[in-house]
Formats: C-alpha cells, sequence, structure tokens
C-alpha cells in the first residue's frame, strides 16, 4: 500500500552539537485528540445493542496468560483492563466446580490448554477391559480427546490465536533493526576530482511507539478476542464427544439391565412352568396349559438373545468411539444439583454458559476490536526514534563519520485513495453480520434447550406412572399365582400377569436412560457435561503430535 506520509522531529539533539527545529508545539494538540481516538477506538460491548452482557465474568475463567498487562500511558490503560474483564464466564451449573485445564466454562478460573505434547506416537490400539472391571467414563472421554483429529485441530488454532496476543503485544515494545553494507562507489561530482573508492557504512535505528490512538490497545483485545474464540470452539468439541461416549456408555448400561431382567424373567417362567407341571401331575391342569407355558419360555428365552445382540451391538458401538470394548458399566453420577431448575432457567444461562454462544460473542468482539483499531489509523502516530550511523568514505574520501540522534517523529497519512474508510466499512459490514449470527445461535440453542427440557419433563412424569405401573403387575402377579394354586386363574392370566410386570420394568430402564440423556444434553448445551461425568477431576493435556510429525 502507498501512503503519502509526513515525518519531521519534534525536538531532537546530536552529538555533532547542531540543534534540530521541532514542533513542540504540536505534542499539546496531540494530547487533547487523544480523547477522540480513544473513544473512537472504544467500540461498545459484546452485545448486539451495544451493552455489556450481564454477568458475562467467566463462565470458564481461562486463566488467560496475558490478563496481567503493564500499563500503558494515557487512555490506552482504560482500554486494556475493559479487555481484562471479558474473559469467558465460569459456569454455575457444575457441581462441583472443576479444575479443567482446557477451555472449559465452569465457576472455577481453568488455565488454557498446555500444548507440550506428551511422548506419544500417534493413536493406538487400547487393551481391551474385561467385563468384571469397571469402566471408567473419564478416562474414555479423555482417550477419545487424545485421539480425535477435531480436538486437535482445535488445540492447534487455539494455540495459533495465543501466540496471536503475543504478535500484537508487540506494538508497545521498541523495535530495532540494524543494517551494515560494504562495497565500492563511483563518485563524479560536479567540482572536483572523481574517485572510485571502497565504501563501508552502517545505521542502528530503535522505534519506540508512544502514542498511536488506540490502535495498539484494540489490536491486543482483538486478538485476545480471538483466543477465547478458540477456547470456546475447544470446549464445544469435548462437550460433543463426552456426549456422544456417555450416550454409548448409557446404551451399553441399559442392555446390560435389560439383559440381567430377561434373565430373571426366564427364571420367573421356568417356576411357572415347574407349577403348571405339578398341577398337570395332581390332574388339575391339562397338557395344554404345561405346553403354553414351555411356549412362553422358548419366547422369554428368544428376548434374552436379542436382547444380549443389541447389548454386543451397543459394545461395538462404544468401541468405534474409545477404541476398546467396555469394562462393567457403572451408574453415572446424578445430575440434580448441576441442572438448572427448569427450562427458562436454561435460557437465561445460554449468553454465559454455551460454548457456541460465547463463541459467536468473542467472535463479534474481535470484529469490534478491529474496527475500532482501524479507527486509530485516521490520526497521527508518535514515536521515538534513535539512530546511530557509521560512514567510512561515503561520497568521496571523507574518512570516518559517525553520529548519533534521538527524535520525537509524528507521522501522518494525509490520503492513500480512500482505502482506511473502504476498509473499515468492510468491518462495519462484518459486525453487522456477526450481530445477526449472534442473534441466531441464540435462537438455535434457546429451542434445542427447550425441546430438550420438554423430554425431560415428559420422562420425569413417566416415572410415577412406571412405578405405580410396577407396583400394581407386582401385586396382581402374587395375587394371580395364589389364585392359579386355587385354580381361580388359568396359565393365561399368569403368563400374561408376569409379561406385564416385566414389560413395566424394561420400560423403566428406558425411561430412565432417556431422562439421562436429556439431561445431558442440557448439560452439553450449558458447558458443563464434561465435568459432571469426570467429577471434578482436572483435565489432563491431551494434546499430541501430529502422525509423522517431529517434535520441535
Amino acid at each position: 500500500m502507498s501512503q503519502d506520509r509526513l515525518s519531521f522531529p519534534a525536538h531532537g539533539y546530536e552529538r555533532n552539537g547542531k540543534l534540530r527545529l521541532g514542533i513542540t508545539a504540536l505534542i499539546p494538540g496531540l494530547v487533547a485528540l487523544s480523547a477522540v481516538a480513544v473513544d473512537a477506538a472504544d467500540v461498545a460491548g459484546p452485545t448486539p445493542d451495544g451493552t455489556p452482557l450481564a454477568g458475562w465474568t467467566a463462565m470458564a475463567v481461562l486463566n488467560d496468560p496475558y490478563a496481567d498487562t503493564p500499563k500503558v500511558q494515557l487512555a490506552e490503560a482504560d482500554v486494556l483492563q475493559e479487555t481484562r474483564s471479558m474473559a469467558p464466564p465460569a459456569s454455575p451449573i457444575v457441581v462441583p466446580p472443576p479444575p479443567v485445564q482446557q477451555v472449559l466454562p465452569p465457576q472455577q478460573p481453568l488455565p488454557p490448554v498446555e500444548s507440550t505434547p506428551p511422548a506419544v506416537s500417534g493413536p493406538m490400539e487400547t487393551a481391551e477391559a474385561s467385563e468384571t472391571t469397571p469402566e471408567s467414563l473419564r478416562a474414555a472421554i479423555v482417550q477419545a480427546l487424545k485421539e480425535n483429529p477435531d480436538i486437535q485441530i482445535a488445540l492447534a488454532r487455539q494455540d495459533d490465536a495465543r501466540y496471536g496476543v503475543h504478535e500484537a503485544w508487540s506494538g508497545y515494545l521498541p523495535h530495532l533493526d540494524m543494517t551494515v553494507a560494504m562495497g565500492s562507489e563511483y563518485n563524479g561530482p560536479q567540482t572536483g576530482s572523481t574517485t572510485t573508492l571502497r565504501r563501508s557504512e552502517g545505521v542502528v535505528t530503535l522505534n519506540q511507539n508512544i502514542w498511536d490512538f488506540g490502535t495498539t490497545a484494540n489490536d491486543i483485545a482483538r486478538a485476545r478476542a480471538s483466543y477465547r474464540s478458540a477456547q470456546w470452539s475447544t470446549r464445544e468439541r469435548i462437550e460433543a464427544i463426552a456426549y456422544d461416549i456417555s450416550q454409548a456408555y448409557l446404551n451399553v448400561l441399559e442392555r446390560q439391565k435389560l439383559v440381567d431382567l430377561a434373565s430373571q424373567e426366564i427364571a420367573a417362567t421356568e417356576k411357572i412352568l415347574k407349577m403348571v407341571s405339578i398341577q398337570e401331575d395332581l390332574g388339575l391342569t391339562t397338557p395344554a396349559d404345561v405346553s403354553r407355558a414351555k411356549a412362553r419360555l422358548e419366547n422369554v428365552q428368544a428376548k434374552l438373545l436379542d436382547r444380549k445382540s443389541a447389548l454386543q451391538q451397543s459394545r461395538e458401538a462404544y468401541r468405534r468411539l474409545t477404541r476398546h470394548l467396555p469394562g462393567m458399566t457403572l451408574d453415572l453420577p446424578a445430575t440434580d444439583k448441576a441442572l438448572p431448575a427448569s427450562a427458562a432457567a436454561a435460557v437465561a444461562m445460554i449468553d454465559d454458559h454455551n460454548p457456541r454462544m460465547a463463541q459467536a460473542v468473542q467472535d463479534r468482539r474481535s470484529l469490534e476490536k478491529q474496527r475500532a483499531s482501524q479507527t486509530g489509523t485516521f490520526f497521527p502516530r508518535v514515536s521515538l526514534v534513535a539512530q546511530g550511523n557509521w560512514k567510512d568514505d561515503v561520497q568521496g574520501r571523507t574518512g570516518t563519520n559517525k553520529d548519533a540522534r534521538a527524535m520525537v517523529t509524528v507521522s501522518y497519512s494525509f490520503f492513500n485513495g480512500g482505502r482506511d474508510i473502504a476498509t473499515r466499512n468492510r468491518i462495519s459490514a462484518r459486525l453487522r453480520e456477526a450481530d445477526y449470527e449472534v442473534d441466531r445461535r441464540r435462537r438455535e440453542v434457546e429451542q434445542d434447550i427447550r425441546i430438550d427440557f420438554n423430554a425431560l419433563e415428559a420422562a420425569r412424569q413417566k416415572i410415577s406412572a412406571i412405578d405405580s405401573e410396577i407396583t400394581s403387575a407386582e401385586k396382581v402377579a402374587d395375587l394371580y399365582r395364589q389364585q392359579f394354586r386355587e385354580g381361580r386363574r388359568s396359565v393365561f392370566d399368569l403368563l400374561d400377569s408376569q409379561q406385564i410386570l416385566f414389560d413395566a420394568k424394561a420400560r423403566q430402564l428406558t425411561n430412565n436412560t432417556d431422562k439421562t440423556l436429556a439431561e445431558f444434553r442440557v448439560l452439553q448445551q450449558l458447558g458443563g457435561l464434561f465435568d459432571l461425568v469426570s467429577e471434578g477431576q482436572p483435565l489432563p493435556k491431551i494434546v499430541t503430535p501430529a502422525p509423522g510429525s517431529q517434535n520441535d
């Protein structure tokens, strides 16, 4: 980009004592303009209407290593202080609040993911677990995270954004450059003799930014917002993987219980068959009744085979996600304390806890700060320049000359074809798009949470009805068994009452699984599922080297 810039010293000195005329009178005017520049740079908060998010104080305070920044001059300190307050929020829904080391949204400050890779060569097939060994859901999720390419891509992007904060910070630090040159020189002056000499020279330049009207401050705020957005993106993927594996785990657990229930039904049917056979020996029933009891027993045995097949399929589905067959599955922690009380309460937590929503807010904030940074380019830039020169036989036989100077310079772009204005207008258009993206995601997340809560409420309402059905079915089965011995009930009545009882127990298991999955979906939407299933244990380092890569 070609720009016409005017650079001149404000004041300074040289070693040879020559004074340079300055424009020190310009400095008070620049200070007066600073307030205008900072107002232009300090764009409104992360919500579409420009107001800060209430309570947006750390669903997942990710322990930003760049939060403690050195003080800057004048109003730039205010801009930086405002950026520090936008750490991703910590989730109060997680009980207990875990110190996860990734990108998570719980109430405790959580440091970002460390990128030091462990000494592993890549994903490997893990050893098969014994069915009598308890299966650790947390360990399975952590291993799946290490082997999942999407998670590793997200972590790499997170590191990229983290180093972007370092890059933005360089605008506050001095820049030191050195140039050394040596070669032949031909000099043909208008007066005097022509010379061909060996020319040598060196220049050392130190440039320190003094004031740029909020450009650097907003660049840092933009980089931080991009970093937090990358952290939220990683968190969203962690929650999605945690839900998929938890769902597969619950399916295995449910089918194990259904297999056990079928075994209990076989045992109960065998007792009925034995009782009917005794009645036949006493002449109280017919061989047809015995045949009916045997047919029902064979039917239940076939049901057991079907459920064992379904159990094996669910185990294979679990292995597809975790790369190993599950051991003995156990009931997962209760979600009662982690869940919000109602759908309305969950919807109210979207802005502070949903990873997709938080990511959209941080993306918008990044654009907001980029626009403010672009506005700062419309104003002059004040810098301190210190330079030392060493020259030997430059432009003739002049011998060795040395000089040094330190100056306050002001540079200002008067006209560059309207490129700066066009760039700011483009960013404004993207900022308007981001506003609608925030609104769209809020609507989608709200709809998903309400649907999940409707499923959760339906499952909760079924609990009492199914429990009452089981209680009644048990009483009826006992009563029919007694009446059958007395000859007042048929084998059909006895077998049907037992089937109704075990069918109700099977529905109870399925309903409990549906209820738990609905609860897990709500927690996933609010960024707290992994913290629940890990029972507060911190997430270890999950960064792994890429296949075929070498560690730096």
